[in-house]
């Protein structure tokens, strides 16, 4: 075979390689075109189905109208649907004449000789075809004669069995989409059928002149089996016919169905309850245990009664609820209602008089009454026609009709498309393989030209390299033969001899622009050699210091002992590589990295030195800036939480190697958050700059500050060995911190509360010190701010406590626990309500009711606030709305701290009130706002900008607890506050205590001078009421009258007002008397 192919010329070669690949394409392409010719019969086939498919539908869909009005006019006995019966004889009997001499069907079973399965069915469906149309028209005649209680299952099997041979008609393709449409065609067709048996079932159940109940249970069944169908059919299905289905679902006319269902089912559920009642008065019944509780005194006869009694009660109550009563049958029930009550109120008088209460004719006559009201309620005449339900029953399967032919037709439409496709796949097969060929035959022709040039070149070089010895040139390679072996032998040499220039090219391009300073020192270590950016770096050229050795450059940086360590690593490794500083021409240090290479001959002796390097000054700057940012606060420039680590650290191990004490203080801005949103951040950055600059200006040269946090300040203060040393630097603090603080052209109060830990007694490492010092600093927040405190274990328990409070809390605002509950203010002059105070209480279901007192302060301090506050507002306006509705025109207040009043996502207190009462439909006049002395002096020009804003808006302005804090008489005219409250305390010991009773007349007196309205809290004894009321004040709110109710309870309050009225009652009484 080889010594063949050797003899063969390379055209010859050349075209026997050739061949070989064609013929195997050219076997390829008839397989694919077989292949093809397969699938276009197959699509053929399909087409010719679907024309099979779409009479089998129209079959089925004429049998289930058939088998609907069968089953009405058996149900009405004949009466109803005859005419229509007939003439959908008529209809059923041309759609199975079309379907038999359909022609597409003979057709299906010669293209089906491949599929012998599926041809024998089809063959015995028209064998069995005649026949099965013989036994229709018996069921007909039976079903005439109204003697037929088979036909609906006849109907349903003939129907399943098309059903059947429709989904045995399958498709023959590679299209998965036309499989899925064929599989929802047959779900559709098993949904049409269950549809269809649902509507024969009900027309034959309202057909009838009452309702049979047993009848409703295969009515169940079916429209449970219709439910699965359609849902499986969703999941099954492909997304457009989904959409379909559930628009079918969707559509006016299953609505209707679905209401007619509803319907029916509500009256079948009233006649079972009719027959519970029925069960329940019958035999063994109420009326069986009341002849017998009669005749015998059997205790047993009366505890049956009993029992009997109290289950009809349940039952009639049931049946009460049911909706779409008639005004007939709750007569009817009501009737029911009056003989058992009845029956049991004779029963008592017999067992108590031995008495009977009614004669034995009104116990027979309330008992045929009672008869025959449970057999009015039990035998109920259909509420719905069923012409109505067959209408409605016959749309909405003509919808699903129309959707199976619509698929049926769609498939139709897919299997033309396949059609068009193969043979579109064919014409291009046959296109592909000509042109495949004219295009071989060009390229062999090409190709074999080429290679005989090829040769021929090879020649023509190598004679001219023959003749010239020094010339140069690329032999093109061709082949794998002697003569490819010379040209590539000759290549490789010029390729060699091209890649050693190359090289020394790309070396040489390398020393000239690297980045890196390079110098080449002979065996004496004198330079010989430097690249241009040597010259950038140290500022000298290659002429400055050729012949010199590299100590030109020494700085005299480093000791002799690093270069004597320099030179004995090039002596042992002939490497070494470090940080070396070096000097410039200009005479200015630098750092650089440098890396230096000992080069030895074939002798092993050092013939070169090659350093480079690499100027590392902004590398250097770089760490440096780098570390500062790492340690250092950028706004205050006070070292940040990092090296204040690394202080405490040290100072922990200095004071434990010389048993010394340190203080740690921490301090915390109060209201910082506060001033920061009332003022913006630029405010808050001049607040922590002047703070740190306070904080500095009193510290020992020992002393250690650092800002570690917002707002957060700490202190290690080592020379503090005692308690006192360390109060007296802690009091500094707070003086210089306490000091306003000028921002533009407001001045802000502003204070700070600090914590103190000691080392070892309170923490031995940086963690606990610091953690021991923060509770301490909140422990300080707690107690009123602006003083510090020292940590004590009990302190621990305390903020672990608090913590479980504010994660309670937390929760607590997700899920809603809270309610109001509302204490009335009443007039006490008139003795009316004038208004309520919402007051907000937490049921936290594990610990039960927490006290405001306890979560309120958390609240505000954990940002929760706000939108407890917000919920406050919009729960008494929503319960105002309806004490209006109810005829009561109550006032609300709420009380409002002076954090809701900052703007909080945009929106500003004043806004959130104005949208709530126009939200709620509530006039401004009936809704107050509480506030505390403090809110007046935190901020005045704010606190004045929010509070005229609010009185503007129409609120009145109640100034809360009065006396208890240090607002001053100027301020109650420079703010708009509409009534002052006294507060509780006072009110307590006015009547026993004479300090009391007159600064209490003097808060009277004031708010009688200013005009202003006052109300007196916590009023709980009936001289507190006659003190305030004879001094004059105007409203009273207390236990006295009432506690804080709920919103219901708060009504009936309002309904009666006892409290009230005892108390007017007496004072007018006491005036008679004397």
């Amino acid at each position: 075979m080889l010594s063949l192919l050797n003899r063969l010329s390379f055209k010859q070669k050349l075209f026997l390689f050739a061949s070989l690949p064609m013929f195997i394409l050219v076997v390829f392409a008839v397989l694919h075109s077989i292949s093809l010719f397969k699938q276009y019969q197959s699509a053929s086939a399909n087409a010719l189905t679907t024309q099979v498919t779409l009479g089998v539908e129209n079959v089925i869909f004429e049998l289930q109208k058939e088998r609907g009005l069968s089953a009405g006019y058996l149900s009405s006995g004949g009466k109803k649907f005859a005419t229509e019966l007939q003439q959908q004889w008529q209809t059923t009997d041309q759609a199975l004449q079309n379907l038999a001499h359909n022609s597409s069907l003979k057709n299906v079973i010669q293209t089906s000789q491949d599929d012998y399965p599926l041809m024998i069915a089809l063959q015995e469906r028209i064998d069995r075809s005649s026949a099965e149309r013989k036994r229709l028209t018996q069921f007909r005649r039976q079903v005439l004669n109204l003697d037929n209680s088979q036909y609906f299952n006849y109907y349903s099997q003939l129907n399943q069995k098309l059903i059947n041979f429709a989904s045995q008609l399958r498709l023959k393709s590679e299209d998965s989409y036309l499989v899925m449409i064929q599989a929802d065609l047959v779900n559709t067709l098993k949904i049409q059928e269950l549809a269809g048996q649902e509507r024969g079932l009900v027309n034959q159940l309202l057909a009838a002149p009452t309702i049979n109940l047993d009848s409703y249970g295969a009515i169940l069944s079916i429209s449970n089996q219709l439910n699965n169908s359609i849902n499986n059919a969703r999941l099954l299905m492909t997304k457009d016919n989904r959409t379909k289905l559930n628009a079918f679902l969707n559509s006016p006319e299953q609505q209707e169905i679905q209401a007619l269902r509803q319907k029916l089912q509500q009256q079948v559920g009233l006649i079972k309850h009719a027959r519970i009642i029925s069960d329940l008065m019958g035999h063994q019944g109420l009326m069986h245990d009341f002849y017998r509780s009669v005749t015998s005194a059997k205790q047993t006869d009366n505890m049956s009664f009993e029992q009997h009694y109290a289950e009809l009660g349940i039952a009639l109550t049931e049946i009460k609820r049911k909706q779409n009563l008639t005004e007939h049958q709750l007569q009817l029930i009501a009737a029911l209602e009056r003989t058992v009550d009845r029956y049991s109120q004779h029963l008592q008088q017999i067992k108590s008089t031995q008495q009977p209460f009614l004669s034995t004719t009104t116990i027979v006559d309330e008992y045929t009454a009672m008869h025959q009201a449970l057999q009015r309620l039990q035998n109920q005449t259909p509420v719905i026609s069923s012409a109505h339900w067959w209408s409605m029953a016959s749309a909405g399967i003509e919808l699903l009709h129309q959707m199976n032919i619509q698929l049926t037709e769609k498939i139709a439409r897919q299997s033309d498309i396949e059609k068009q496709q193969i043979l579109y796949s064919l014409y291009i097969n046959l296109l592909t393989g000509i042109l495949f060929f004219y295009i071989i035959f060009i390229l062999g022709k090409y190709i074999g030209n080429s290679l005989i040039n090829s040769i021929t070149v090879i020649v023509r070089d190598v004679e001219k390299m023959a003749k010239d010895p020094n010339l140069q040139l690329k032999i093109e390679i061709k082949g794998n033969d002697e003569l490819a072996q010379i040209s590539t032998a000759l290549n490789q040499m010029l390729s060699e001899r091209t890649l050693a220039q190359i090289s020394l090219q790309q070396a040489s391009a390398v020393f000239e622009h690297s980045a890196e300073g390079i110098m080449v020192t002979d065996a004496d270590n004198r330079i010989e050699l430097v690249n241009p950016a040597f010259t950038k770096i140290t500022g000298y050229n290659l002429e400055d210091v050729k012949g010199h050795k590299p100590s030109i450059l020494s700085s005299n940086h480093h000791h002799p002992q690093f270069y004597r360590q320099l030179w004995q690593s090039l002596a042992d490794t002939n490497h070494w590589e470090g940080e070396i500083w070096n000097k410039r021409k200009d005479g200015n240090v630098y750092p650089e990295y440098l890396s230096i290479t000992a080069v030895k001959n074939a002798q092993g002796d050092i013939c070169q030195h090659i350093g480079l390097f690499l100027d590392v000054s902004n590398h250097k700057q770089y760490e440096q800036d780098l570390w500062y940012k790492t340690n250092y606060d950028s706004l205050t420039k006070l070292p940040n939480r990092h090296l204040f680590s690394s202080r405490l650290q040290h100072a922990i191990d200095t004071a434990s190697q010389h048993q010394s004490q340190i203080a740690v203080f921490l301090i915390d801005l109060d209201r910082f958050k506060f001033i920061n949103e009332l003022h913006g951040h630029a405010a808050g950055n001049k607040i922590l700059k002047q703070s740190a600059m306070r904080l500095e200006a009193v510290l020992g040269p020992k002393d250690s500050i650092a800002r570690i946090g917002g707002d957060e300040f700490a202190i290690i203060s080592p020379q503090h060995n005692t308690t006192e040393t360390a109060e007296h630097l802690a009091q500094k603090l707070t003086e210089v911190l306490g000091q306003p603080i000028k921002l533009d052209a407001i001045e802000s109060n502003i204070s700070a509360s600090i914590g103190v830990s000691f080392y070892p007694e309170d923490g031995q490492d940086i963690e606990t010190l610091l953690r021991n010092s923060e509770t301490a600093m909140y422990q300080a927040k707690r107690d009123g701010r602006a003083h510090f405190q020292y940590f004590s274990p009990e302190m621990n328990v305390e903020m672990l406590a608090r913590m479980r409070l504010e994660q309670r809390l937390r929760k607590a605002v997700k899920q809603s626990e809270f309610y109001l509950e509302y204490q009335p203010v009443v007039d006490m002059q008139r003795g009316t309500v004038a208004s309520v105070e919402a007051l907000i209480r937490w049921r936290d279901p594990e610990f039960g009711i927490i006290s405001p007192t306890l979560f309120i302060p958390i609240a505000e301090e954990a940002g929760l606030i706000e939108s407890l506050g917000e919920w406050i507002l919009n729960q008494a306006l929503t319960d105002l709305a309806l004490w209006h509705s109810q005829g009561h025109m109550l006032k609300v207040a709420i009380n409002v701290s002076g954090r809701q009043c900052i703007n909080s996502n945009g929106r500003s207190f004043y806004q959130i009130l104005k949208q709530a009462l126009a939200h709620h439909c509530i006039a401004p006049h009936y809704l107050h706002v509480e506030i505390t002395e403090s809110m007046l002096i935190e901020d005045k020009p704010y606190s004045l900008q929010i509070l005229n804003s609010i009185r503007q808006l129409g609120i009145d302005i109640y100034l809360d607890d009065f006396g208890t804090g240090y607002s001053a008489l100027s301020y109650l005219n420079q703010f708009p506050i509409s009534v002052i409250k006294i507060d509780k305390s006072f009110i307590d010991n006015a009547t026993v205590n004479q300090s009391d009773a007159k600064l209490v007349k003097a808060i009277v007196m004031m708010g009688q001078s200013l005009e202003m309205p006052l109300v007196a809290e916590g009023i709980e004894t009936e001289e507190q009421w006659d003190f305030l009321q004879a001094l004059g004040c105007d409203y009273a709110q207390g236990y006295l009258m009432s506690k804080p109710l709920s919103s219901e309870k708060l009504l009936t309050f309002l309904e009666n007002e006892t409290a009230i009225n005892r108390i007017i009652n007496r004072k007018a009484l006491s005036y008679v008397v004397n």
